[in-house]
């Protein structure tokens, strides 16, 4: 990690060092943290962004997520209805710390939120979709890789969601079914916002892997559908990274 961000980093390990490390949650977090960061990395330099930028970048997706130590080790959740915002926390403990950086304060608020809010300054913005598009890459390459539901539905409002070019919203009736979060990730696309990041997607198979893990338990019906999903996804991904 650059020696420019030898601050942030101790602020990161002075959080994350109050929590048992042994704790999965806790430090699996650390991985996804170190992930994304690498994401926002890539992102920026593919964006011809200044190395300033690029730091900044860092800052961001290095602190997206602090705030997810002392949740899970508090509430042994990631469900932030059962225990906290995880974007309002963030935002607290680095203004606790005595961090100033605005831009990366704000980043690491709003990025789990639906929308980035459109008053912010667009030098703000910029950096909130960074965070975001590099946090969701890394879910959607490691969450949602297996389909292990007992009854195997396709829910509609899923199915229109993505039809719609829409996220798939959070559902308590689904929150526990394996298609549902994998449509989830699916449907995250449409809330990407650089061309690296629907490159990353079509480099790694991301989207196509899937959609094969849902087809693999899907009746001839449920194929149908799903191939038509599929369809729409990839065009839409080829429309975004021709633009």
């Amino acid at each position: 990690m650059n020696s420019e961000l030898q601050q942030e980093l101790n602020i990161f390990y002075n959080e994350y060092n109050k929590y048992d490390s042994s704790l999965y949650g806790v430090h699996s977090k650390l991985d996804h943290t170190f992930r994304v960061v690498n994401y926002a990395r890539d992102i920026a330099v593919l964006e011809g962004l200044t190395y300033a930028d690029f730091l900044e970048a860092t800052r961001c997706a290095l602190f997206h997520d602090i705030a997810r130590f002392k949740q899970f080790a508090t509430y042994n959740t990631f469900i932030d209805s059962l225990s906290f915002d995880h974007g309002d926390e963030g935002y607290n403990i680095l203004k606790e710390a005595g961090y100033e950086d605005e831009i990366v304060l704000l980043s690491t608020k709003y990025h789990n939120k639906k929308d980035v809010p459109s008053e912010l300054p667009d030098r703000t913005k910029l950096f909130c979709n960074i965070t975001r598009d590099a946090d969701k890459l890394d879910i959607m390459a490691t969450q949602g890789l297996t389909c292990e539901d007992e009854t195997f539905i396709l829910p509609e409002e899923a199915i229109q969601s993505i039809k719609n070019h829409t996220l798939v919203l959070n559902d308590e009736r689904y929150e526990k079914m394996d298609s549902y979060n994998i449509l989830r990730c699916i449907a995250f696309i449409f809330d990407l916002n650089f061309k690296r990041s629907f490159e990353v997607i079509k480099e790694f198979n991301i989207i196509s892997n899937k959609f094969n893990t849902l087809l693999n338990r899907a009746s001839d019906e449920q194929k149908i559908i799903l191939n038509e999903l599929q369809d729409i996804c990839n065009k839409y991904l080829d429309e975004r990274i021709s633009d």
